[in-house]
């Protein structure tokens, strides 16, 4: 339903839909399958660099991981102040990790294709209608 205009007609917008969540753990096992790094060895690697990258953005640095992209962290003040001598470090709610893609990633976004695939509803209906038909078959 469009919030502005309650009486127009319903449109169908596009949503990405992830068919399964890859962990570390899963990725350092493509690593290992694809070249001659240990699982070990990458999972050292991503700790190490998680690790520093932490470091560098508490002092207020980017960090900048090749085609990946950058991280950096963002605040969010609770209240501004009159004055800036006003302003301390109570002012500041929180602090968030900010992500702008990088080369690769916007590269590979530009050069998506996509497939229509089921939406959750009509997948919800195939499921209901399979166990439906089983509890009719089964009372045969």
């Amino acid at each position: 339903m469009n919030p502005m205009d309650k009486n127009a007609t319903p449109k169908y917008y596009a949503t990405a839909q992830a068919a399964k969540i890859i962990d570390v753990r899963d990725l350092c096992k493509s690593c290992r399958a694809h070249s001659t790094f240990t699982m070990g060895d990458s999972m050292g690697v991503i700790e190490t660099i998680l690790e520093h990258a932490m470091e560098e953005m508490k002092v207020g640095n980017m960090v900048r991981l090749g085609g990946l992209g950058n991280f950096r962290l963002t605040i969010n003040a609770q209240e501004g102040t009159d004055t800036e001598q006003d302003f301390n470090e109570s002012n500041i709610k929180s602090c968030h990790v900010l992500f702008t893609p990088g080369d690769d990633l916007v590269d590979m976004c530009n050069n998506m294709t996509y497939v229509r695939t089921l939406s959750r509803k009509e997948v919800q209906e195939i499921k209901k209608a399979k166990k439906e038909s089983s509890v009719k078959q089964g009372e045969v």
